[in-house]
């Protein structure tokens, strides 16, 4: 056995011999050196340790081997060897500590303020001397090599002359060193930067080291940002000051608006911010060149735990000050503008460009970029990331140039300090920003030189530095401010926050969007780019322009800007450009309000005069004068504007109204005469009709209309007003070469042709022959005849208005057949007809024109028809006279008795697709009633009326009017019958409101069978029309007393066929019987099919029988009053309607549905039962009608008939029905009092019935799977579990209350246990008269107090209690494991006896002994993982069903060979996962005393092969009706219906069935592939069985996740939505098995297959299903882990 290291270490120093460590001090510090090998590593150390000791100053003196008398210059000392080199500095001279710890190696410095910690940095200056000299006050030490490898140190008192407080480090050079001393004259950041590629610039030149004299001095200017207390730095050479830089700090006033500095913590509270200074700091060197940049230093207090703060100090062996300071060095904007401006010149001051290097930026090709660096005391290599110098308590690496971020400790506190540094520069840049926010806006390129400081870069050589920074500088959860332009093309910007700015990604959106953006100069600045990467800034897409386009008004170049943009390569997609366009708006001077671009279809090129109105959709001049003819034509789509566009605009009546000044209209009018002959025909009809309404033509009277206008001729009297443009006489359009030239000699030419085309008058017809009285018009028909041949020689020289002029005037002479005076005289052509229709029809009064003999075929008679006089007369007309002759013929039917058809009618019927085809669509000529008509039943002559089309009706019917058997034959003659729309028979809804129109008397058992056959031969039932009947009252019963009632459909039935063969005579209820509560009608086979059509029903559903008996069941009683015989038929039918109604609660919800539900639980329905006693004797029952919550379940029998309550009836599940509708239980209204009398004593009794409860306690609570009974009141079991104690007491006083009655019971009824308890004690106490324990009444006290009311298990509880073990063991209660759980956890504590519980009864032991320990079975492991009561997101699934009904008993048949089918292979009872649905199935077991288990296996092999009995499930739906629910403990559940068809796809050839009201989604088909893929698999390749088996269905909110229906398995497809779906998305497209969640579904619906598969061979869930359950999970066991290692989800899809 190895030794422990403990036992090691004690034998090596009890035996071991003893060597000391030694240390090589020599290689020890070369060591370090080479740790410090950076630039001017020494320098910085000396510099360093100065100003810890607090020195004001730091002298560099150097001498070298060339004295000169009197130097001049620098370059004096060009290439001349140093020899020594000393530091000398005015800091506090060296105390005892101080002389030690400089003679020691990594004692490191505990003063918490200094920079210095590790102890070896000033060792760097044995890279310059071998032997350095310290002098200090008034000593001095050396140091001296001993053998070369042993360092060691002597110290004196220096003379008295050489005693200064002064400090100085005295180093002979230990190897030859050059100095170079050359001017350069422009020191540049370029210069600067390839001096940094130099090796620490102590140059090897010819493999000597060089120290260059420039970069000295450039790296004492950087050595001075930060030096607490060194003001001044001096370089000498030989004593000559070669280089002098002072330092000084000017504070800086407050600016007014500026909210003070608030105290605030670090990001990880290490630090309190407590103060925040700015300053000025000038840096000056001797020749008066000097730069100043701002200063801000931040006092933050150290707040880090007492832990953490022991850390650092074992790291860094000292504390870690309680205060620290964060400063920045960085320029200001005009610093950096000034910078900026002097890059591009030459400057040749290279004092001017060393103090340029202190600004923490660089300018590059016109950028501005960030260099600050990190300040450890002094400068490191480590950059910052932003435009600031940054210095604070940073714990650095041991060489100093870097941060030490490894260890865990240090890289959390260097974090935090960085961080601080990140929220300290948010400040400055938002105190930055709100100062230039004050003032007045700032242009774009001021804002650049603003925020250049913070264009982040990555940091260098750590990029977790500047990482940090940028971090602690977003930080804040305040918005970050940033400079944007307000609108398109402004130059001046203003302040917002960043999430409200938007950053474009084209310099052109600038031109045109409305939004606050950040300038496009500066995009690319680091700042805005984070705030991109931190999503703190929008960027503006196509999409938000597009958005904000819609609410945009741009001006004209803003809309140019936009076109620019949208078809550069900016923007590629054509159809984004199009919809974009659609929708902009911009604003023109030429209108008013703003232009839609969608409006916009044309650019001009007709060059419209100024003096015109430019349309509103043709585009500006001055975009189409900017933009080309590529650019308006491909780009905008538009079309150059035509002479119709323009018109069509200028034409409008808002347009007409503005140019209704008279110079105007001349421009207009020859413009289009100009043009005209570019006009086609539809074209000139708009023009003319738009001017012939318009004021537009000059006359000698002013602006007229065309029709008032006249062309000047030698027919014209100048008196009338005569138009006054200038005319061209052509008579046709101006396309000639006359009229062009023309045109060009006149201002403004019109044509004649043009005139006349618009209706100007060229004849004047109010000459003499107009006057009524000249003899020349109107003294004969020759006349008339004249007067109409020389209009018709006139006509070609008319224009259309004189020819209007003519039409519209009382112009033609007229009379009618029989002439009179009145109707002799001149009319208006239309109100004329021609003679022929006036005598066809003997129409006496029709006005005819003045010629009877008129030639239709003549020229006159087409003129006349041409200025309206009429063929016929109008169809008004007709109408009219044929109303008015069938008056005449009805006055004359009453003498000649013969009706006759009027002879307009006729004409009517002969004329009509001639002439009034037309005219007849015009709903308002249809309504006219002319038609003679049957009415219904009434086909006497005398009863012709008339009727419009759509009330009359071809064929003859009992409900509508019918036309006369002669005016059909004359409609058929002519063809007409189907242009009139005249119907054979009515619509069912026309027929059926004509019905309802009808008296009531119309309608009565007798009518009702011949109209509802007629309704029932009328085509158009449907849902609507169903819907509409099903309020109406129309069907006719009579009540008692013969009268007629008229019914609702739902109020009536009718029986079927059934109903009526399997009655018979001696049927004791008859119709009569139900009449008033169901009434059945019966109206012939035709009339009773359009009722059941209509939705009458052979006999009432629950919720209508529920609405009868509530509406009716007083009347239906009352009617029977003094019948003993009929109310006792009257209660039979009401009882045998409670029962439906007990069913239908049993079933479904239907009676749960509103409004029914709330009228069954406050109105009168419920039939009840009161006993009375009479004084002679008898006892008498009465039936009352009352509401649920009147009546009383009888639960307690002595309560029943101490206080004779209201009753229900003795009929099955009627309590359920009325309870739960608001009765209450009985025994739950009386009070009960009850009070033990006696001392309680316990006994033999009390003890073995405590020993026997508490033996059984295990069982008392579960149900045979060992899950608690539903309804348990924890607190209450374990109460009674633990402290329960049993008393017997002399008597129990019980006390019964109910409504004000008080009875006392005697001790015969009374109870004779009473359990009592309180917040410690549960107490049963028993009377001692009672020898034999009722245990239903313990087991009634017990649920009492541990169960919930709405619970009821107390014959649960009182079998588990009264019969024996073994009886409990037939009845299939697996009463030792249940006895034997481990639930038992705690034995009852005596209470009030001192004593243990006796032991179970011997007879229990010895059955208990019989019973081997059964071990926990596979299923009973099973249930530790299989997810039964696993639910998904949102889901309510809980497979797990609950079973609290009442027990049924045992059926008497026997279960045998546990078929999944009967005999009549008919298909089982569901069973499955979640719960079986059995019919009262039992398991049996005998005792065998000892299994042949070979005989066992043979059997099982049988059994086994019954598993594959399963079938395919063909049918298209899955209808389940209500049953019950069995499980062994013979507990029963009322099953709901279900009704699924099946999908309309299959998944990998496996059906889905769907629950009505589920909708199928893509995302729900896409899981039934996954699904259907894993079963498909497990069926065929673990199971080897057809994969037709395998099923799918979906429900709503079932609780089943699969089950066996007759060998079909169905699994439900919603259980693996809501459970694996969303787990197992990721992993479908890996094709590697070994995923977890892969393998969770798998193992599950493979145990899942396997239940279904045992129920197979048995059907319930006893001890040989869990047998068999075990068998077939291991035989495929195997099989099951092949298939897993090579199953995955990649191929699921089909």
């Amino acid at each position: 056995m190895s030794l422990s290291r403990d036992d090691l270490r004690l034998r090596a120093l009890q035996n071991g011999s003893e060597q000391r460590v030694e240390v090589n001090q020599r290689m020890l510090i070369d060591k370090m050196l080479a740790r410090y090998s950076s630039n001017f590593a020494v320098c910085r150390e000396l510099i360093q340790n100065s100003d810890d000791a607090h020195a004001t100053f730091f002298h560099f003196e150097i001498t070298c081997d060339m004295p000169i008398a009197v130097p001049n210059k620098a370059r004096d000392f060009h290439n001349s060897t140093i020899t020594e080199i000393r530091s000398i500095n005015n800091g506090l001279v060296f105390n005892e500590i101080d002389w030690k710890r400089v003679a020691s190696i990594a004692e490191g410095n505990n003063n918490v303020d200094s920079v210095g910690q590790f102890g070896v940095g000033f060792f760097s200056v044995f890279s310059f001397s071998e032997e350095p000299i310290i002098t200090s006050g008034n000593e001095y030490m050396t140091f001296v090599w001993r053998d070369d490898n042993s360092l060691t140190t002597f110290r004196h008192k220096l003379p008295v002359e050489q005693q200064s407080k002064l400090t100085s480090i005295i180093l002979k050079m230990r190897t030859k060193y050059i100095l170079h001393t050359d001017e350069i004259t422009n020191i540049n950041e370029r210069d600067i930067k390839s001096t940094k590629k130099t090796k620490n610039k102590i140059v090897m030149k010819e493999n000597v080291p060089t120290i260059d004299l420039r970069q000295l001095q450039i790296y004492f200017t950087k050595v001075l940002s930060f030096t607490k207390y060194i003001n001044e730095l001096i370089i000498k050479i030989n004593g000559f000051t070669v280089f002098e830089i002072h330092k000084t700090t000017t504070n800086m006033p407050s600016i007014s608006g500026i909210l003070p500095f608030q105290k605030q913590s670090s990001i990880n509270n290490m630090l309190l911010l407590k103060s925040f200074v700015q300053t000025e700091k000038t840096f000056t060197i001797t020749n008066n060149s000097a730069i100043t940049l701002n200063h801000i230093t931040v006092d933050a207090q150290v707040t880090i735990d007492e832990e953490f703060h022991n850390h650092i100090r074992r790291i860094i062996k000292k504390s870690l000050p309680p205060n620290i300071q964060i400063q920045f060095l960085f320029a200001s904007s005009s610093l950096i503008a000034s910078q900026q401006e002097e890059i591009s010149s030459i400057n040749d001051n290279h004092h001017t460009n060393m103090l340029s290097t202190l600004i923490p930026l660089k300018f590059e090709n016109d950028n501005i970029i960030p260099s600050g660096h990190i300040f450890i005391g002094l400068g490191t290599h480590q950059t910052t990331g932003i435009g600031m110098h940054i210095y604070s308590h940073l714990i650095p690496t041991i060489e100093r140039e870097n941060i030490d971020l490894q260890d865990a400790y240090i890289a959390k506190w260097n974090k935090e300090i960085l961080a601080s540094a990140g929220q300290i520069a948010r400040l400055i840049y938002d105190q930055e920003m709100l100062i230039n926010s004050k003032k007045t806006q700032e242009i774009i390129n001021k804002y650049s030189l603003i925020i250049a400081p913070y264009s982040f870069q990555p940091s260098v050589p750590n990029n977790q530095i500047g990482q940090v920074i940028i971090d602690g500088f977003f930080a804040s959860n305040k918005d970050i401010l940033v400079p944007v332009q307000t609108k398109p093309s402004e130059y001046i910007l203003s302040i917002l926050p960043s999430t409200k700015a938007f950053l474009p990604d084209s310099k052109q959106v600038y031109g045109f969007l409305t939004l606050p953006l950040v300038p496009f100069q500066l995009k690319s600045n680091g700042l805005i780019t984070n705030l991109v990467q931190r999503q703190l800034i929008d960027c503006v897409d196509k999409s938000m322009i597009e958005k904000i386009l819609l609410s945009s008004i741009l001006s004209i170049p803003e809309f140019i800007e936009l076109v620019n943009w949208l078809f550069s390569n900016d923007v590629t997609d054509k159809v984004y450009a199009k919809r974009v366009l659609s929708n902009v708006r911009f604003h023109d001077h030429n209108h008013a309000s703003e232009i839609s671009f969608k409006q916009i279809n044309y650019y001009d090129v007709l060059d419209i005069p100024s003096s015109l109105p430019f349309p509103l959709n043709t585009i500006p001049k001055e975009i189409s004068t900017i933009l080309s003819q590529e650019q308006l034509e491909k780009q905008l789509c538009l079309l150059p504007l035509k002479l119709k566009n323009l018109l069509n605009f200028l034409l409008d009546d808002k347009q007409l109204r503005q140019l209704s000044i008279s110079k105007t209209y001349p421009y207009l009018l020859s413009l289009i005469s100009t043009h005209s002959g570019q006009l086609i025909e539809s074209e000139w009809n708009s023009i003319i009709k738009t001017l012939s309404k318009t004021e537009c033509i000059p006359t000698t009277q002013g602006m007229k209309l065309p029709c008032e206008s006249f062309v000047l001729s030698a027919s014209i009297s100048p008196q009338l007003p005569c138009i006054v443009l200038n005319i061209l006489q052509s008579n046709t359009d101006n396309n000639g070469n006359e009229d062009k030239q023309l045109n060009e000699n006149c201002e403004n030419p019109v044509s004649i042709y043009f005139l006349k085309k618009i209706g100007c008058r060229m004849l004047d017809f109010n000459g003499p022959d107009d006057d009524d009285d000249n003899p020349s018009v109107s003294s004969s028909s020759d006349t008339m005849e004249m007067f109409i041949r020389r209009l018709v020689k006139e006509r070609k020289n008319m224009s259309q208005a004189d020819f209007n002029e003519l039409k519209e005037k009382p112009s033609l002479k007229g009379k009618t057949l029989v002439p009179t005076k009145e109707t002799t005289r001149k009319y208006i052509p239309r109100d004329l007809h021609f003679p022929s229709a006036a005598i066809q029809m003997q129409w006496s009064t029709l006005l005819i024109i003045d010629w009877l003999d008129i030639n239709p075929s003549s020229s006159e008679y087409a003129f006349l028809k041409e200025l309206g006089v009429k063929e016929v007369p109008s169809l008004r007309i007709l109408i009219e006279q044929i109303i008015e002759e069938h008056n005449i013929e009805k006055q004359n039917q009453n003498t000649q008795g013969k009706y006759k058809i009027p002879l307009a009618l006729t004409f009517f019927a002969e004329n009509f697709e001639q002439y009034y085809y037309n005219s007849w669509k015009l709903d308002t000529i249809r309504q006219y009633r002319f038609l003679p008509s049957y009415l219904p039943e009434n086909n006497n002559d005398n009863d012709v009326v008339l009727l419009a089309p759509d009330e009359v009706y071809k064929s003859v019917n009992p409900l509508c009017p019918s036309l006369l058997p002669e005016v059909l034959i004359l409609f058929q003659k002519n063809f007409i019958n189907s242009s009139l729309d005249i119907g054979e028979h009515p619509s069912l809804s026309k027929a059926f409101d004509t019905l309802l129109g009808k008296s009531t008397n119309f309608l009565t058992k007798q009518s009702a069978p011949k109209i509802f056959a007629y309704l029932n031969r009328l085509q158009g039932i449907d849902q609507t029309f169903i819907k509409k009947v099903s309020n109406s009252n129309f069907i006719p019963i009579q009540d008692l007393s013969n009268n007629t009632i008229l019914t609702k459909p739902s109020q009536v039935f009718i029986r079927s066929n059934a109903d009526t063969s399997s009655k018979t005579d001696t049927d004791e209820i008859t119709d009569i019987d139900t009449s008033g509560l169901i009434d059945y009608v019966d109206f012939g086979v035709d009339a009773n099919a359009f009722l059941l059509t209509i939705g009458v029903v052979n006999h009432p559903k629950s919720s209508a029988l529920a609405e009868l008996m509530i509406d009716r069941q007083a009347r239906y009683f009352a009617s029977a009053e003094g019948n003993k015989d009929m109310l006792n038929k009257k209660m039979r039918v009401y009882i045998n309607c409670l029962k439906e109604l007990i069913v239908a609660y049993t079933c479904s919800n239907e009676l749960q549905q509103e409004p029914l539900y709330t009228r069954l639980k406050t109105s009168a329905w419920c039939l009840g039962f009161r006993n009375i006693d009479h004084e002679n004797g008898t006892r008498e029952q009465i039936f009352e009608i009352v509401k649920p919550d009147e009546i009383y379940l009888d639960d307690s029998p002595m309560c029943a008939e101490k206080f004779r309550p209201l009753l229900p009836p003795k009929i099955s599940q009627l309590p359920t029905l009325y309870q739960h509708f608001g009765a209450k239980w009985l025994s739950d209204c009386v009070t009960k009092t009850r009070t033990c009398i006696g001392k309680p004593v316990t006994s033999v009794k009390t003890n073995e019935l405590r020993a026997l409860i508490q033996y059984r306690f295990p069982m008392l609570f579960v149900n045979n799977r060992e899950e608690r009974l539903e309804g348990c009141i924890e607190e209450h079991i374990k109460l009674l579990r633990t402290t329960l104690s049993i008393y017997e007491v002399d008597h129990i006083k019980s006390v019964l209350t109910f409504k004000n009655q008080t009875i006392q019971l005697d001790s015969e009824n009374a109870s004779w246990c009473m359990l009592v308890y309180d917040t410690k004690n549960v107490m049963l106490y028993l009377r001692k008269d009672i020898t034999n324990i009722d245990y239903y009444d313990i087991a009634a006290e017990i649920h009492a107090f541990c169960f919930i009311r709405e619970v009821n298990y107390v014959h649960d509880i009182s079998d588990k209690l009264g019969l024996s073990i073994e009886i409990l063991r037939r009845r299939g209660i697996p009463v030792d494991r249940l006895l034997q759980s481990t639930h038992t956890e705690e034995l009852f504590s005596v209470h009030g006896m001192g004593r243990q519980l006796p032991p179970p009864p011997p007879q229990q032991q010895q059955q208990q002994k019989q019973q081997p320990r059964q071990k926990s079975t596979f299923l009973q492991n099973l249930r530790s993982w299989l997810p039964f009561g696993r639910k998904g997101k949102n889901s309510s699934i809980s497979p797990d069903v609950n079973n609290h009904q009442p027990k049924a008993g045992p059926t008497t048949a026997a279960h045998n060979g546990r078929k999944a089918t009967d005999q009549n292979h008919q298909i089982s009872p569901i069973i499955g996962v979640g719960g079986d649905y059995t019919t009262h199935t039992h398991s049996f077991h005998k005792p065998t005393p000892m299994p042949d288990f070979g005989r066992n296996k043979k059997e099982s092999q049988n059994y086994m092969k019954k598993i594959r009995k399963s079938q395919a499930y063909n049918h298209s739906k899955l209808i389940r009706l209500p049953y019950t629910k069995t499980e062994i403990n013979t507990i029963c559940e009322q099953i709901p219906s279900e009704n699924m068809t099946r999908f309309d796809m299959v998944f990998h050839s496996i059906p889905l069935y769907v629950e009505e009201n589920v909708i199928i989604t893509n995302a729900m088909i896409d899981q039934g592939y996954q699904l259907a893929y894993l079963l498909k698999g497990l069926a065929t390749r673990v199971f080897n069985m057809a994969y037709e088996t395998i099923h799918l269905f979906r429900d709503i909110n079932g609780t089943k996740i699969a089950f066996n229906y007759g060998g079909s398995l169905f699994f439900n497809l919603r259980y693996f939505e809501q459970v694996y779906a969303d787990e197992l998305k990721p992993y479908l497209r890996i094709s590697s098995p070994s995923t977890p969640i892969i393998h969770t579904i798998v193992n599950f619906y493979f145990m899942v297959t396997c239940h279904e598969l045992a129920h197979n061979i048995v059907h319930a869930h006893d001890e040989d299903f869990v047998k068999w359950l075990e068998e077939i999970a291991v035989k495929f066991m195997t099989d099951k882990d092949l298939f897993l290692e090579q199953f995955s989800f990649i191929n699921y899809e089909p």
